[in-house]
């Protein structure tokens, strides 16, 4: 039995924020429109909007969920306060983090990276950024 083994200290749920941070999705796979977005939505988080370098892959997925299609993504950058959703390959992820405003909050939801030294990387452009 699986429960035996989860300490009943372990917190299985925390309250929802009062004010929520805008999301801003990079990435527009079959990931993002089935499980990020209808996630997002249940749990009633603002999604800013999304970008993807398949523009008409953006906003097809936009359309489909009522959100912006950031056009490029300096555009995507410039959300105030936003929190930003990396859902892109490893590869993808250091090209961004490098860019995103010095002190904002990105969540990562693939692997950190490829292999130890991308991942090793990516860590360092974080903690230099304050990411």
């Amino acid at each position: 039995m699986i429960e035996a083994f989860i300490p009943s200290s372990l917190r299985q749920w925390w309250p929802k924020p009062a004010n929520p941070r805008p999301i801003v999705i990079f990435g527009a796979g079959s990931i993002v429109g089935d499980a990020h977005l209808p996630a997002y939505r249940k749990a009633g988080f603002p999604v800013a909007g999304i970008f993807d370098p398949d523009g008409e892959k953006a906003a097809a997925l936009a359309r489909q969920w009522d959100i912006r299609a950031f056009a490029t993504e300096e555009e995507a950058m410039t959300a105030e306060n936003a929190v930003f959703d990396l859902a892109t390959p490893p590869a993808a992820h250091v090209p961004i983090l490098s860019k995103l405003p010095e002190g904002s909050f990105a969540l990562v939801q693939k692997p950190m990276g490829g292999n130890l030294a991308a991942a090793t990387d990516i860590l360092e452009i974080c903690r230099a950024r304050q990411i």
